[in-house]
């Protein structure tokens, strides 16, 4: 498979750091016939964070453990190349079920805190399994094994995905949409539905969130679970939002002209917040709209937050001190939420459905309410989401809730429709 020829003092084809061969010794003497070979993508994390942390020479001591880690964990089983900055790409000549083994030893030892200098060190690790077939190209093998690799870190830390025909389909698929989805965007295919939200002391609808919908020719009724991820991991997440937030203030506009009162939840990527000029681009469309910002409110989802940083809060604190109302959304699925309700500046706090759908469960009975006194002691109001049933509406209601969204209420409806509702209200 390799070329014998190569010396070991020829540093062209070696990483100066860890001595072990490099991408150019991959790429010029790979053979194309490596059918009884298994390609393993090792990606690992928090590199790049360790290197801003401590400096670039530590990081370079990190990179040195990791690779001998390898080295000793693989042993004869393959040959080692350190591919990328925290890539390394191992070529296994053992069987499958060996290498799954020694993959999965990889993984749990550096599920683990190691030292270096003293310090400890966690860089957790995603590997992506590809088997070659006869005559194929380096270029496809590694791509493949990229694309399992990604797939990988998608399910977590520490996992591993074997790439199959279903992974390769879809990431076709997800790539075919990325252009569908520029494309939908010029041509006005999204549109929006509008969800009611009961209030349950007033006995009202005052307030609906807004959900974006897209049909199209080739694939039909799209769920936004499907688009949205593809849309904020391609990037367009910032032009998409705007879209969004201008569709929601030109219905606001409409409804008020109509002398229709009602709030407008927007759903809003904390990726949006990353953009520098997203304030700025907010400010142009409340103005160009006369929007009252008291019939705006935006909802950011618990698990999403997690890694927000100040600037990005601060920009919320803005939006809250303007008079926006922020939710916190599918509350109570997420990681620490009660730390969530105090650093993260919201004024609601929207229960997750799947809470509600256990409602009759005594532990669960116990943190709806636990939830719901500890929310009015901090003055938040709350939203359940996912109400279904005339039962739990009562529940609710006897325990303080202060409004309601589900199926029992109203499934998303049109704009048409929802003033039909409201002047029947």
């Amino acid at each position: 498979m390799y070329h014998m020829e190569v010396k070991s003092n020829d540093k062209y084809y070696y990483d100066y750091l860890t001595n072990l061969p490099n991408r150019y010794f991959l790429y010029d003497y790979y053979k194309q016939d490596a059918n009884k070979f298994i390609f393993v993508l090792f990606d690992f994390d928090n590199l790049t964070y360790i290197n801003n942390s401590y400096g670039h020479l530590f990081g370079n001591k990190v990179s040195v453990k990791i690779s001998k880690v390898l080295t000793e964990t693989v042993k004869e089983s393959g040959k080692i190349f350190k591919f990328d900055g925290d890539e390394f790409i191992v070529v296994f000549h053992s069987n499958f079920d060996k290498t799954i083994n020694i993959v999965e030893d990889v993984t749990q030892k550096f599920n683990y805190f190691f030292k270096v200098e003293g310090k400890d060190i966690l860089t957790t690790v995603n590997a992506g399994i590809y088997i070659p077939k006869s005559g194929e190209h380096i270029d496809d093998i590694i791509r493949k094994a990229n694309v399992a690799m990604l797939k990988a870190k998608m399910l977590g830390k520490s996992k591993y995905i074997v790439f199959d025909k279903v992974t390769e389909d879809n990431t076709l698929k997800k790539t075919g949409m990325i252009v569908d989805i520029k494309k939908a965007m010029l041509n006005n295919e999204f549109y929006l539905l509008f969800q009611p939200i009961y209030n349950l002391k007033e006995n009202r609808m005052e307030e609906v969130e807004a959900l974006v919908r897209w049909k199209n020719k080739k694939y039909g009724d799209i769920s936004p679970s499907q688009f949205i991820a593809v849309i904020e991991e391609s990037g367009f997440i910032k032009e998409f939002g705007i879209l969004v937030i201008e569709d929601v203030f030109k219905q606001i506009n409409y409804w008020q002209n109509r002398g229709i009162a009602l709030k407008v939840n927007i759903n809003v990527s904390p990726l949006q917040l990353k953009e520098d000029d997203f304030l700025f681009k907010f400010e142009q469309l409340i103005s160009k709209y006369n929007t009252a910002l008291n019939l705006v409110g935006m909802e950011f989802t618990e698990t999403q937050i997690l890694n927000i940083n100040k600037q990005e809060i601060n920009k919320i604190k803005e939006l809250l001190r303007r008079g926006i109302k922020i939710s916190l959304d599918d509350f109570g699925v997420g990681y620490s939420s009660l730390i969530n309700m105090i650093e993260f500046p919201i004024s609601t706090i929207k229960i997750d459905k799947s809470l509600i759908d256990r409602i009759n469960e005594n532990k669960v009975k116990t943190l709806i309410k636990g939830i719901l006194h500890i929310s009015k002691e901090m003055n938040y109001e709350v939203i359940a989401e996912g109400v279904e049933t005339k039962e739990q509406l009562g529940m609710l209601k006897e325990w303080g809730c202060d409004k309601i969204q589900g199926y029992y209420i109203s499934k998303p409806k049109t704009s048409k429709e929802i003033e039909l509702m409201f002047n029947n209200n």
